[in-house]
């Protein structure tokens, strides 16, 4: 905290002293007490919603319990205040235990369902219990506490309370500084992610729920105490929406949050009691609008404010940081961290006869993967061969139907994730999970310390040695990301980071731990090629401390120049492995990225392609389009005249679907234009598109899986309101007869060709004169593959435009009249389809170089 922080405290805390000498109004000390009981309570609730993201509609229960705790205790019992208020902490959290441990298993609105029962079974029992809580009457006569023989009156409990509220502020900024607080944002962030440093969401929420528990029972024993009375009433569900309220008028997450919250919200009611007719409508709109306006709560808006001013001046315990000059990517620091150093003599991890089924589905089957320490292996495959599913089971994220896995000895075919994390498997994610609300530092200390959160008695109670165990994990941290490369700030918040840095903190993060097998998915995605190298770097220089590296990646050049060994899957089957070179010589490998179908329908050698004679009817300019700060498309341009069927082809990731999806209205460009007929489309929504002469069958078919075929055609006619809907249903039944057959079924029971099928005749349902199709290919045996391309080239022959985006080179080349290749979002190759077929650098866009050298120098083409 700054110099002017502690003014600022020193003054409230003055203030919060004064006021009983300020006034001997007792009804403005009652409301005092009230605002300090709504912080002690909603204290507790914002480390549960604010910190780790569980909206609880029940914190009135709790509240109940702990004043009818005290109560009962210092009525009937004559055990007093000071014996009550633990009493009221203990009961609080114990049932806050109960309750996590029964609803937990579920999150969002179930879980708060699960709340507003617990407030309800709560205040319904206080009812019902008449013998112990006097039902509706209540319990009365809850004497003041006292010490000794002095009673303590209402001026004088204004200090215990004033007390409490500073306890329960000190405790949630010791719980916020500490590796408990951040373990708490992680779930909340990242649940996936957190799973990943070895973090136990499910225990950790717990924590956070009896936390807040307990909060609560504290709050309700100092109310006891100060009304003297209690009853149902009180503990409604209205009451529970209030302590909501509070915390996100305040700011959700931030620890004076409740305060500021409770000083408004307690004191506005009262503020309009004059306007007794309009006072709830007036309340309501100030609610609603400070919190529209106002998302992140009043004490969010100041924070957010105040960084934007002084984007730099954010200090740690680490000292000043001055801003660099090149904060993307820089060379890795020469000094290996000692969470990183390491020898090969880890042990190994294996994985045998792997097989996943996702109901009739076979995704994966008999993969086999071994990752040797000091050794990087490549995992490379065409879309949808399984690739990311090996890897989920490999990181515990599911559960294989057969086989096992092992590292060293120890099998871990029964760990969840992230006790998989804690056996040494570390892993990155192809789409980056850093817990965004975190500043980079505290992401890489959230790996340092994994599961290890320490004690959390230590940690609310703020010992100096957990002080200065923050501060030693923060200089690993920094010293982390300097082996990574990261230039940055450390205290930035890592959702302002651009995605390539981002790329470069996860890895950081999941090597903190020196873990046996790291596992990148993905991490040259949305990369420059200066990036890349620096990359390829990394990635050596981790390998070389140890670790064994298993590398995930649709950029082949990088995963051929840097692997060890590489193995190949297609169609959830391990079709190939070897050294890069290897792999890339090999028939299967070629097939499984090329394709091998319809080879008696290809073009002779020197057979011209058809003449295109039709006017433009698409034109695309200088596309780029991002994903937030990733550009994944620069600068592509494509030409498709009326009556031709173009396809765009190229390795996965390599812009193909993005490129479809821009055209189709469903994402915004960055740059460039899109015309169609002359008409500039490039900012147009996709139902405005889709109505005028564009339809698009997506990726994955997309079908509607609860309504029948029939009911798919007539959606894909949703715009039209001619007569002849009913003649285009016959027209798709007659183009796909099987599609009659089953036009009572319901499309999610059809098989994955049958599915395509009917996602291309909705698509003709709509009359388009222009047809997108992605990835019409995805997922089918060969021989449907030669079905999908045959109804393909009549559509074109009939006289229907096409723009095909297609994996499978060569059965798109056979069948297009021209086509495009794309290589890391730029076109790379224009030529005529025949031509492409010859073209040995289209092997290469999606086979790579080995290690420089061109790949498979020997070659002619894809035939």
């Amino acid at each position: 905290m700054t110099g002017a922080g502690h003014l600022v405290v020193a003054l409230g805390l003055v203030v919060a002293a004064s006021v009983p000498l300020a006034t001997s109004n007792t009804y403005y000390l009652f409301i005092a007490m009230l605002i300090g009981i709504s912080i002690v309570v909603t204290t507790g609730l914002n480390i549960l919603a604010g910190a780790s993201g569980q909206v609880s509609l029940g914190q009135a229960g709790f509240y109940a319990l702990g004043a009818y705790a005290s109560a009962i205790i210092t009525t009937r019992l004559g055990l007093g205040f000071w014996i009550g208020l633990p009493a009221a902490i203990v009961l609080g959290a114990a049932v806050g235990v109960v309750l996590a441990l029964a609803s937990l298993r579920v999150s969002g609105p179930y879980l708060a369902m699960v709340t507003i029962a617990f407030g309800i079974i709560v205040e319904h029992g206080l009812i019902e219990w008449d013998a112990l809580t006097k039902g509706f009457g209540g319990i009365a006569s809850i004497p003041r506490p006292r010490l000794g023989a002095l009673e303590l009156t209402l001026p004088l409990y204004y200090y215990v309370v004033a007390l409490t509220v500073v306890v329960s502020l000190l405790l949630a900024r010791n719980l916020e500084r500490s590796a408990w607080g951040r373990a708490l944002v992680a779930v909340r962030d990242s649940e996936i992610a957190a799973e990943a440093v070895g973090l136990n969401p499910y225990w950790v929420r717990t924590v956070a729920f009896t936390l807040s528990a307990a909060f609560a029972g504290a709050g309700g024993c100092l109310y006891a105490h100060l009304a003297g009375f209690v009853s149902p009433d009180s503990f409604t569900m209205q009451t529970s929406i209030l302590f909501l309220l509070i915390v996100l008028f305040g700011g959700l997450g931030r620890v004076t949050g409740p305060l500021v919250g409770s000083m408004v919200l307690i004191v506005l009611p009262e503020l309009l009691h004059r306007f007794s007719d309009y006072r709830l409508v007036m309340y309501g709109v100030l609610l609603l609008g400070s919190i529209y306006f106002l998302p992140q709560g009043v004490v969010g808006a100041l924070s957010t404010w105040r960084r934007s001013r002084t984007p730099y001046d954010r200090r740690a315990e680490g000292g000043p940081f001055v801003p660099p000059q090149t904060p993307l990517f820089a060379r890795s620091a020469t000094e290996v961290p000692p969470s990183v150093s390491g020898d090969s003599s880890a042990p190994t991890l294996v994985a045998k006869s792997l097989e996943m089924r996702f109901g009739g589905l076979l995704a994966l089957a008999d993969a086999d993967v071994t990752l040797a320490p000091r050794s990087v292996h490549g995992l490379i495959g065409p879309n949808g061969a399984g690739k990311t599913t090996l890897l989920n089971i490999l990181s515990g994220y599911y559960r294989p139907t057969a086989g096992t896995v092992t590292i060293g000895e120890r099998a871990l075919d029964d760990l969840a994730a992230h006790g998989i994390a804690r056996a040494g498997i570390a892993r990155t994610f192809q789409t980056t999970q850093l817990f965004e609300s975190m500043t980079v530092a505290d992401n890489v200390r959230v790996g340092l310390a994994g599961e290890a959160t320490g004690s959390l008695a230590s940690t609310l109670l703020g010992f100096p040695v957990g002080r200065r165990g923050e501060r030693d994990l923060r200089a690993e941290a920094i010293g982390l990301l300097a082996f990574v490369g990261y230039d940055g700030d450390p205290d930035e918040l890592a959702r302002n980071l651009p995605f390539g840095v981002k790329r470069l903190v996860e890895i950081a993060r999941a090597i903190a731990r020196r873990p046996t097998a790291l596992l990148l998915d993905e991490p040259a995605a949305g990369l420059a090629q200066s990036e890349i190298e620096r990359l390829a770097e990394l990635i050596a220089r981790i390998r070389d401390t140890g670790m064994a590296v298993l590398l995930v990646g649709h950029h082949v050049d990088l995963v051929m120049g840097i692997s060890d060994r590489v193995t190949v899957l297609n169609y959830g089957r391990r079709i190939a492995v070897g050294t890069p070179a290897e792999v890339q010589r090999d028939p299967a490998v070629v097939e499984a990225y090329l394709g091998q179908v319809g080879r008696a329908r290809r073009a002779a050698p020197g057979e011209p392609a058809r003449a295109a004679t039709g006017e433009t009817i698409l034109e695309v300019q200088n596309l780029g389009v991002a994903y937030a700060r990733m550009e994944v498309v620069s600068d592509v341009g494509v030409t498709v005249r009326r009556g031709e069927l173009v396809v765009i082809i190229g390795a996965n990731g390599s812009g193909k679907t993005t490129t479809l999806k821009t055209i189709a209205g469903l994402l915004a460009p960055r740059r460039g234009t899109i015309a169609f007929e002359g008409q500039d489309i490039t900012r147009r929504p996709a139902h405005w598109i889709a109505r005028h002469g564009i339809a698009l069958v997506p990726e994955g078919r997309m079908v509607f899986p609860e309504l029948t075929v029939l009911d798919n055609l007539r959606l894909g006619a949703y715009g039209r309101r001619d007569a002849e809907v009913g003649v285009d249903v016959e027209r798709a039944f007659t183009r796909f007869p099987v599609l009659r057959d089953r036009k009572a079924q319901l499309a999610g029971t059809l098989s994955g060709g049958e599915q395509q099928m009917l996602a291309i005749a909705r698509g003709l349902m709509a009359r388009p004169r222009l047809l997108l199709l992605d990835e019409p290919s995805l997922g089918l045996a060969p021989r449907l593959v030669a079905e999908v391309w045959a109804a393909l080239a009549a559509l074109r022959d009939e006289g229907l435009t096409l723009l095909v985006v297609e994996q499978m080179a060569e059965v798109a080349l056979e069948t297009a009249d021209r086509g495009y290749v794309l290589e890391h979002g730029r076109i790379v190759l224009a030529a005529a389809a025949g031509d492409l077929l010859r073209d040995e650098r289209v092997a290469r866009a999606y086979l790579g170089r080995e290690r420089g050298r061109p790949v498979a120098p020997e070659s002619r083409g894809i035939s």
